[in-house]
């Protein structure tokens, strides 16, 4: 789940190139290293699989190079927000001349796509059989592509090439990882996840306009709504104009594997009435139910609608999505949203800059509707896996490449590579994965290094991430803030370690790749659900929620309910 960072100025950099080259004496070459195959996803006139000679290694390990170029095909996603560094472009950059460095693989796009567009070009190109030679697919394109047979079993590349620090990131979420083992194959490599402190939301609230109305952060329901009225109100733009409104609200209203978007969050307000929309949890009697169909979100839904009714929410909101919303966030128009963890960096650095540095948007814990705490899914964090082409004859290279992303990830020079302030330069790497731990240990060090100065700790990814939030206490500097309202003692991780420490994160029950008839219905009942609960929040009869639920259940919910309890509740 941070894809979304918007632009930075970039002044001098120093490229500081990671050079991985493990010298070992070679007493044979590697044999059979690669045949040609017919079809593969790379164009007739270049080959991703290499003769003998080129592909043979000085070493066969984790970090052998080949003696010849390897040329190794994938589909990239892409970032409009990313800054790049001089004349770097998503074909050459730092990620694919460390590679080339390394391994003497050379990268080709096959293709790029927008992260916007990039699943369904995705779905085409499996369609057509079309495939670049190692890619990434989501959940259910897994499935797809598994049942197939379009992807290799990489069990014996796992086992002979994949580096200690990865193997070190697949046990720290080991039923991630044993989510790509299909019949005990495995059959992609999970791309894990930052660690389960990211997955909640928080509330996020324009603090100029707090301490404008002198306003207390929320600690019940009734006080977030009364600060969203304010907001509506009171001009707090100062235009005097009757142009503002509450709380932003995403027309895709909350995260799911079909759509995230990680910016105004409507299942905040439902987890407030102890309601949780697309989650899948045990109900009071054990039995594993799909927490959008169960009776508790009608108590979330009259609260929208009247919300939307009042103008609190606005009269647009079905057409709103995370573009929309950033400009009415940096617009002014509104003032508070929910969020993932990561709003500081997006849309937060726009804001400020268009609004001054008081314009910052703070993190808040999500108040309850009653004396009861909230609870918020702690969702299934894994939402796509990396898989290599059946026709491929260098399974290895994937592992390979993962290795050296883990491995520059743990640098201190990862910032150079990552660098989020720049709309994230890990755009750039052809494949990747999240260290599950990650998250927890940079807000951990970082945190602590701000309050103390003492920088002895810092290591990896937090020594770039401690840079730009020293920066923004520093001097203000706007690019900069998202590291701070990540990872201070004020920041949106701390907010949700208070979650995780009272233990009010519920744990998912799905665990990996979709039922068989969640992955044939998935879409549908997901567009049924959406549907109906915008409508509601837009004015239809609140008895439209249980003629929805009835359809969900006769359209494949009761068998995927089924499914899901002969699966996991054992």
């Amino acid at each position: 789940m941070l894809s979304q960072t918007k632009k930075a100025r970039v002044t001098t950099i120093v490229i500081i190139m990671l050079v991985l080259v493990l010298v070992a004496a070679a007493c044979s070459k590697k044999e059979n290293a690669g045949q040609t195959t017919e079809n593969s996803g790379t164009p007739a006139n270049e080959t991703s699989v290499a003769s003998p000679s080129a592909s043979a290694a000085t070493e066969d390990g984790p970090w052998s190079k080949y003696e010849k170029p390897l040329t190794v095909t994938t589909a990239l996603k892409t970032n409009t927000g990313i800054t790049q560094l001089g004349n770097d472009t998503y074909d050459d950059n730092l990620w694919t001349r460390a590679i080339e460095s390394t391994f003497n693989i050379k990268m080709k796009n096959l293709w790029t796509a927008d992260a916007t567009q990039y699943t369904t070009k995705l779905n085409v190109s499996i369609a057509s059989g079309n495939l670049p030679d190692v890619y990434t697919v989501d959940n259910v394109q897994f499935a797809q592509v598994t049942a197939s047979g379009l992807n290799l079993d990489l069990t014996e590349a796992y086992e002979k090439f994949a580096s200690p620090e990865l193997r070190k990131i697949m046990e720290a979420d080991k039923a991630g990882f044993e989510s790509g083992i299909i019949d005990g194959k495995l059959m992609g490599i999970s791309t894990q996840h930052f660690g389960m402190i990211s997955i909640p939301s928080v509330v996020w609230i324009r603090d100029d306009w707090m301490k404008k109305f002198n306003l207390s952060p929320p600690k019940t329901m009734d006080e977030l709504l009364h600060i969203a009225e304010v907001f509506m109100t009171e001009n707090p733009d100062g235009n005097k104009k009757n142009d503002t409104y509450g709380i932003a609200i995403n027309k895709n209203l909350y995260d799911t594997s079909i759509s995230a978007t990680g910016v105004a969050l409507a299942d905040g307000i439902f987890n407030a009435y102890h309601a949780y929309p697309a989650a899948w949890i045990k109900d009071a009697n054990g039995k594993i139910v799909y927490g959008s169909v169960q009776p508790e979100m009608k108590a979330g839904l009259a609260v929208l609608q009247d919300m939307f009714k009042k103008g609190l929410i606005s009269k647009e909101f079905g057409l709103k999505d995370t573009a929309k919303i950033a400009e009415d966030l940096t617009n002014g128009k509104v003032g508070i949203e929910i969020g993932s963890n990561w709003n500081g960096y997006y849309p937060g650095p726009d804001i400020i800059k268009k609004n001054g540095n008081g314009a910052i948007l703070m993190p808040y814990a999500i108040p309850s509707a009653d004396d009861q705490p909230v609870k918020q899914p702690g969702n299934w964090p894994v939402g796509s896996y990396i898989v290599v082409n059946k026709k491929f004859a260098n399974p290895e290279a994937a592992i390979k490449l993962i290795n050296l992303y883990v491995k520059i990830n743990q640098t201190n020079d990862a910032d150079e590579y990552i660098n989020f302030t720049a709309g994230g330069r890990m755009w750039n790497a052809p494949i990747g994965v999240s260290d599950p731990e990650q998250s927890t240990r940079e807000y951990t060090q970082i945190s602590e290094a701000l309050e103390t100065k003492d920088t002895s700790k810092l290591a990896g990814s937090s020594v770039g991430k401690y840079s730009a939030a020293l920066k923004w206490v520093e001097s203000q500097d706007p690019d900069s803030s998202g590291a701070w309202l990540q990872n201070s003692s004020v920041g949106s991780f701390s907010v949700l370690q208070k979650l995780f420490d009272n233990g009010n994160v519920l744990p998912t029950e799905y665990r990996g790749v979709d039922t068989p008839t969640m992955a044939e219905k998935k879409a549908t009942l997901e567009k049924l659900e959406k549907e109906a609960i915008t409508k509601i929040i837009m004015g239809a009869p609140l008895d439209e929620f249980d003629k929805m639920v009835n359809s969900w259940h006769k359209l494949g919910g009761e068998a995927i309910t089924q499914e899901m309890n002969d699966k996991y509740n054992k």
